[in-house]
């Protein structure tokens, strides 16, 4: 991220008051006065895509590339964003100004692909472009204000087994047909490409000749490598519990609205139903 300066000379800015005096210590790039380095040393100046800045309300922004990351505001707010941009760029340079050897700061991280951050022992979400409100106090560190919240999608068992239900003919055919075939056959992908509902659609006829095309892309997804990566031969299988699952995750794109519960949680979930939510239009 910072190519040769070090993250130890990122300036440690926890109030306004910080922001504000670092940022009048500075002093503009030659022939560009709007321009002024966070990093105020001889190598930190030439990373003139990091820097801070003056607003017109008397905020002072710390600004990354294009995105203002950081805002320091006269009443002691401080706001992040990261302007859609959940990256470790993003975070690690959010992190260095409020978090630098403090046991009290705040640090941001990631968390599938979104933007996560702690204080103390708590983690809190940041979607995309949201904007996540602190205060520093010296004596206890950094708190959330009205921190967003956070929702977790759970499965609903009894409308999760009526929907297998509809599919078992079609879920027993594959199974079948996974202990039967060679799966060296299949290394190579299917014909085929469907979308969650088209493939749906698919298992739900009676005719196991409209089923083929669907099978032979599920049997080429659910390919795995028996044995330790080490082995000089591995061999091909096709578990049953990879179809189960290839299957269900068809059911859960196709079904969503029915067959998740949303409920709100205090942190980060680790479930993965979120996936799902993209609906029965998801390439498989």
């Amino acid at each position: 991220m910072y190519g040769n300066t070090n993250l130890y000379e990122m300036p440690a800015l926890r109030t306004y008051q910080d922001a504000l005096e670092h940022y009048e210590s500075i002093k503009p790039i030659r022939g560009k006065d709007w321009l002024r380095p966070i990093i105020n040393t001889p190598n930190g100046r030439r990373r003139q895509h990091m820097r801070i800045q003056a607003n017109r309300d008397g905020s002072v922004a710390c600004v990354l590339y294009n995105t203002t990351v950081l805002t320091y505001y006269p009443n002691d707010e401080i706001h992040f964003t990261n302007d859609g941009y959940a990256t470790t760029t993003t975070h690690q340079f959010a992190t260095a100004l409020l978090n630098r050897w403090d046991r009290y700061g705040c640090s941001f991280s990631s968390h599938k692909g979104q933007t996560t951050a702690t204080v103390g022992k708590q983690t809190v979400e940041v979607g995309p472009g949201e904007v996540l409100k602190l205060k520093y106090d010296r004596d206890t560190g950094f708190d959330f204000i009205d921190p967003p919240k956070m929702y977790a999608y759970y499965l609903k068992r009894a409308p999760m087994g009526m929907r297998r239900k509809e599919v078992a003919a079609f879920t027993t055919h594959a199974k079948a047909l996974a202990k039967l075939v060679d799966p060296q056959q299949f290394l190579h992908g299917a014909r085929h490409r469907f979308t969650a509902s088209e493939f749906h659609e698919v298992m739900l006829s009676d005719d196991p000749e409209v089923w083929w095309p669907a099978i032979e892309q599920l049997l080429a997804s659910c390919i795995r490598y028996d044995g330790d990566w080490f082995q000089v031969e591995r061999k091909l299988t096709i578990p049953p519990a990879g179809v189960s699952a290839f299957i269900d995750d068809v059911i859960k794109y196709v079904h969503f609205d029915d067959l998740f519960e949303r409920r709100e949680v205090d942190k980060p979930n680790n479930n993965g139903n979120e996936k799902y939510l993209h609906g029965g239009g998801t390439y498989l």
